[in-house]
């Protein structure tokens, strides 16, 4: 097999090998906990936007449906709410992710990868990252995956961090403007977002970049 169709493959398993970790909790667990929760705390509203951030904040490594919490904290507490805490909380999400990728999932990434590709997997994620980061923002599991994979790489969190506060913002006052309409404008919004971030990855996204999934 060629050198590049080698490279490929690992690649493709190191996402894969990520998507399952991130994966896992919401098989396991569920996330049915997350509604009663915030229900439980609807009536105070600094302890509600607290509990939200912290759930924000876990999504890497616990079963959160993100959009949901986002939503549900701009309907119970305002707009304004809704915004600070989705922003506060996914960039908390952000740090935990790379933290986890660099800690964790960077031990798994020298055995997909010898020195000089783990190094060439790191020039390509980093001509992609912004990009890259910032459309898959919104984007269930591979919200994580993409920052784990570009900690795993050795990117530095603070560049990760930096990339992903403005998509952040924009995604939790998208959100948070949806929560007082329908249940339907609410599901428009989402599929609005992800179908914008993956045209907006596929016209801006470095083609050279290693094939395989879309991170």
């Amino acid at each position: 097999m060629k050198p590049k169709r080698v490279f490929t493959l690992k690649f493709a398993l190191l996402v894969v090998a990520i998507i399952a970790i991130v994966s896992a909790p919401f098989v396991i667990w569920g996330d049915a906990y997350v509604l009663p929760l915030l229900q439980s705390h609807v009536d105070r509203t600094a302890l509600l936007i607290t509990i939200a951030i912290v759930l924000l904040a876990a999504d890497s490594v616990a079963p959160v449906p993100a959009t949901l919490v986002i939503m549900f904290l701009a309907a119970h507490s305002g707009r304004l709410a809704g915004i600070v805490g989705g922003t506060l909380g996914m960039a908390a999400g952000v740090l935990t992710a790379a933290w986890f990728g660099r800690t964790a999932v960077g031990r798994l990434a020298p055995k997909f990868f010898p020195d000089a590709e783990l190094v060439r997997l790191r020039s390509g994620l980093q001509r992609n990252l912004a990009v890259t980061l910032a459309c898959w923002r919104s984007v269930p599991v591979l919200a994580e995956t993409s920052v784990i994979l570009a900690a795993a790489a050795g990117i530095p969190i603070r560049r990760i961090f930096v990339v992903t506060l403005l998509p952040n913002f924009i995604i939790s006052v998208i959100y948070s403007v949806a929560a007082d309409d329908s249940l339907g404008t609410a599901a428009l919004a989402f599929f609005l977002i992800l179908a914008l971030s993956l045209g907006l990855w596929m016209l801006f996204r470095d083609k050279s970049q290693p094939a395989g999934p879309p991170i």
